[in-house]
């Protein structure tokens, strides 16, 4: 672990700060805990992180060969960062991107400030859950003829519940337009063969985004890139990743990131088989319960509960007040990240336990009035670009707008839904009374809502002139 070894030896010469950060090794105070002194700046030793040339380039290395990358890139804010890095390393502004519907708000951000035009891919929906996959080869095929002219592809893969997207079918498309592939892959970093589910890098992408803090043991931002750009593209990568990234990296991240690395290299396929059986025991146990559901997609370390007659945000609430703090809740579902390793037999009976007190106490409180909703799918419509282009946006005049008088109007707000993050409504997007119907939803269930500067009077903020059917 070369960042990490790189550290220790600054660690242990007991020098005198005379340099940044300002707990200066941690000793300001009496009292500061013993992670400060690891807080380092770019010190001779410690390499610089935006031209790695010691520790942070041999740990590069590392990487690279355990993902077998052309190269591998240490993220320090996160996938967010990714994103936009990646799509800035592929297009200029006013170029035409193919993105699903269902991605991250990172995404949606990264399309608008750097002025590219989205064309919108529809997900597949789970007939027996209701829950949005991914896209389907018909889908992108309609896109490509539909649309043509786009500069790249941009999916998600895995979900947000553990679906993946089916790279082998997807590929020849965009390898036919001659155009690249990207994948926001940031609940994937476990994947590979130990795992059991290929990483959509494997499979053939051109380059995938991976958040280690989701499932390995980093801290939280610590992400990754892997990609097989050609030279130009990596150029423009490299510049997107020096001017979006801070210039004050954090070297307790990078050491993290170090360490999940070599964690996830040691993986063999014995182990995770081991602990791939300790989950499916736990879901076992799950569902003879009375009243509750588990249930997985491909990424069988994400476990999905849904309780009858109550909502996943009265699920997940319950959960935590018996101590059990789930990923997050949306419609009827709790999604839930379990760790990746065995679950031994009393954490499992523990758990159960929990689960038991949880479901009982939604039964004495009794079937709610509010029913949950289902999550709302435009799906009709596999392939569309929004009604007013986003370069187009700030110069609209905007008005706000009662939910019922929005309807067929052009929004200037993105409504998000957080987490998972998903957007309900882009800026630039036509009003629905589907998306108003969600909304009202939301809001009357509690649903944590990013953006909409007047919902709590009731209003969207829209086009002036606004785009109707």
């Amino acid at each position: 672990m070369p960042i990490i070894e790189a550290l220790c030896a600054h660690v242990e010469r007991k020098a005198t700060s005379w340099h940044v950060p300002g707990h200066k090794n941690g000793t300001l105070f009496e009292g500061l805990p013993s992670f400060f002194e690891w807080d380092k700046t770019e010190l001779r030793g410690l390499d610089d992180f935006h031209h790695p040339e010691e520790a942070i380039y041999e740990a590069k290395l590392l990487l690279r060969q355990v993902y077998e990358a052309r190269d591998s890139h240490f993220l320090i804010n996160g996938s967010t960062v990714g994103n936009w890095a990646m799509l800035a390393a592929v297009s200029q502004r006013g170029d035409r991107i193919y993105v699903q519907r269902n991605s991250h708000k990172s995404v949606f951000n990264a399309l608008e400030w750097l002025g590219l035009s989205p064309i919108l891919l529809e997900p597949e929906i789970d007939p027996s859950t209701g829950i949005s996959g991914n896209v389907s080869r018909e889908t992108l095929e309609e896109a490509l003829t539909t649309f043509p002219g786009g500069v790249a592809v941009f999916l998600t893969s895995p979900t947000y519940y553990g679906a993946t997207a089916r790279i082998e079918e997807l590929l020849p498309f965009t390898t036919a337009s001659g155009i690249p592939l990207l994948i926001d892959e940031a609940h994937g970093a476990h994947f590979g063969e130990a795992f059991g589910v290929r990483s959509a890098f494997e499979l053939g992408a051109t380059a995938v985004v991976q958040s280690a803090h989701k499932t390995l043991p980093a801290l939280t931002m610590g992400a990754w890139i892997h990609e097989r750009f050609t030279d130009d593209e990596r150029r423009r990568l490299t510049r997107a990743l020096q001017a979006f990234q801070t210039s004050s990296p954090s070297y307790l991240l990078m050491a993290s990131l170090d360490f999940a690395r070599e964690y996830r290299e040691k993986w063999t396929v014995s182990n995770m088989k081991s602990v791939r059986t300790s989950h499916e025991h736990l879901h076992q146990q799950i569902n003879q319960l009375t009243d509750i559901t588990a249930f997985t997609f491909d990424d069988w370390s994400r476990m999905i509960l849904s309780c009858e007659e109550y909502s996943g945000s009265q699920l997940i609430e319950a959960l935590a007040d018996q101590g059990l703090d789930a990923e997050f809740a949306l419609g009827p579902h709790v999604v839930c990240i379990l760790p990746l390793r065995s679950i031994e037999p009393f954490e499992q009976d523990t758990w159960i336990n929990q689960i038991q007190l949880a479901i009982e106490t939604l039964k004495a409180e009794g079937i709610p009035d509010k029913r949950y909703m289902e999550q709302p799918f435009m799906g009709k419509i596999k392939v569309s670009s929004l009604a007013c282009p986003l370069d187009q946006l700030e110069d609209a005049e905007a008005v706000e707008q009662t939910f019922e008088q929005s309807v067929g109007l052009v929004s200037l707000e993105t409504i998000i839904p957080y987490p998972p993050g998903i957007p309900l409504i882009l800026r630039g997007e036509r009003i629905t009374a589907e998306h108003i119907t969600m909304i009202e939803h939301y809001i009357n269930t509690s649903i944590h809502l990013q953006g909409g500067e007047f919902l709590h009077q009731g209003k969207l903020r829209v086009i002036q002139e606004g785009i109707r059917e």
